[in-house]
């Protein structure tokens, strides 16, 4: 099994990636789509909810039963699903087709995130797990930045219909991959029984675990934040400053890019610093870069550069805590690990939603509708992650690695 050790971190990467380009990769074909299939607007944008809802509608199904039959074979349960409804995507002959296999291709995140990051953690022992956490985060971060650029490019020169015949390729060569090398982390001896009482049982222990919630309360939140730039950037940008949409894809570049260049950076650093410092390091420079972007979207409301510098610093501070919060989150609980990746998955989905929310009630085509859920969602991480040091929690930087004996 240990062979595999490097080689799984890679499968993952490029599981994850397939997943998420199969909604970043279409969205600029989505006028395309709407004229072939004769069909409206709000038709053809119930593809991305239909994804959107698969994606959040079976991790707290999926951990128990790969705590139950294992990590492997659920993964490549999903790859199945990837590849068939991708391929369905691609020949779907009308609208209804199309949004059904849309849904199923996003039930396919949590078939893959589940098992695969639980396979992380039970592979790798605190530091390495952190320094890989970041950066695997710092590639398939690339997915958002370049998926409309490729897949605009792909619908210029052929149809939206080989976006995702390209990608039902690529699922193809990567369960093709899984089957000859992804290990089993979860030996028979540690799985759990897959009944009622002892799954909500299970879910209960870790909700109600003040540790695991101290640590996953604050990620939950900065995601949140992060989020919010991602649903109100577009708006700003270009419907109230009138920028061509290539900023837009500039501004996602730079603030990506910070967050990519602060993952790579908890590579050299874990070695240095106790994990704890890392997260207040990175809750100081968001809570500044949010403080920045109200400051600057309050003083200078007709000027974009001092929001985005802002935001480009609270993505760095996030990049910078990220991978320490989960490991420490994780760590904390005993409970099965395929249910405390479900929850903490569970968790960043409902976050995603409460960003849109967010966004809905406050946005009203100001700078500083976005810069107050930054700043909100910033003093509320750093709140709540103060606030669990007068616990006294013991097990903040837990050295002992979590590696599977069997």
């Amino acid at each position: 099994m240990f062979k595999n050790l490097f080689i799984f971190p890679l499968i993952l990467i490029c599981a994850e990636m397939a997943v998420f380009l199969s909604t970043d990769m279409y969205l600029p074909a989505l006028p395309d789509m709407m004229h072939d299939l004769d069909v409206s607007t709000s038709l053809v944008q119930l593809t991305l909810s239909a994804w959107f809802l698969g994606g959040m509608s079976m991790q707290l199904f999926i951990g128990p039963i790969c705590d139950r039959v294992g990590r492997r074979p659920v993964f490549i349960t999903g790859m199945l699903i990837f590849v068939l409804s991708t391929f369905v995507c691609a020949i779907a002959p009308n609208i209804s087709i199309l949004i059904a296999a849309r849904f199923f291709q996003g039930c396919t995140i949590c078939f893959i995130i589940v098992p695969g990051y639980a396979s992380i953690h039970e592979l790798y022992d605190q530091k390495n797990s952190v320094r890989l956490l970041a950066t695997m985060s710092s590639i398939t971060v690339l997915a958002p930045a370049l998926g409309p650029f490729l897949g605009g490019l792909l619908a210029t020169l052929t149809n939206w219909r080989w976006i995702f015949l390209s990608l039902f390729v690529w699922g193809l060569l990567i369960t093709g991959w899984v089957l000859a090398r992804m290990p089993e982390t979860l030996a028979a001896d540690k799985r759990t029984p897959l009944n009622l009482p002892f799954v909500l049982g299970q879910y209960k222990s870790i909700v109600t675990n003040w540790q695991f919630m101290h640590y996953l309360l604050p990620y939950w939140l900065m995601f949140c934040g992060f989020m919010s730039w991602l649903v109100c950037g577009p708006f700003l940008v270009t419907n109230e400053f009138h920028y061509k949409p290539l900023y837009f894809g500039i501004f996602q570049l730079l603030v990506f890019g910070f967050y990519m260049v602060a993952n790579r950076l908890v590579r050299f650093l874990v070695d240095k610093m106790r994990l704890n410092q890392l997260i207040e390091l990175g809750l100081f420079i968001l809570l500044a870069g949010s403080l920045f972007s109200m400051a600057t979207s309050l003083i200078y409301p007709s000027h974009l550069f001092g929001l985005i510098g802002g935001i480009m610093l609270f993505a760095f501070g996030f990049g910078l805590s990220s991978a320490s919060l989960q490991r420490l989150a994780i760590e904390s609980s005993d409970a099965p690990m395929g249910s405390r990746m479900a929850v903490l998955s569970t968790g960043l989905g409902i976050s995603g939603l409460l960003a849109t929310g967010l966004v809905s009630l406050t946005y009203h085509g100001k700078l500083s509708s976005l810069a107050s859920i930054l700043f909100a969602t910033a003093v509320g991480a750093s709140i709540l992650y103060r606030s669990g040091k007068r616990y006294h929690l013991s097990s903040i930087d837990n050295e002992e690695p979590l590696v599977n004996e069997g």
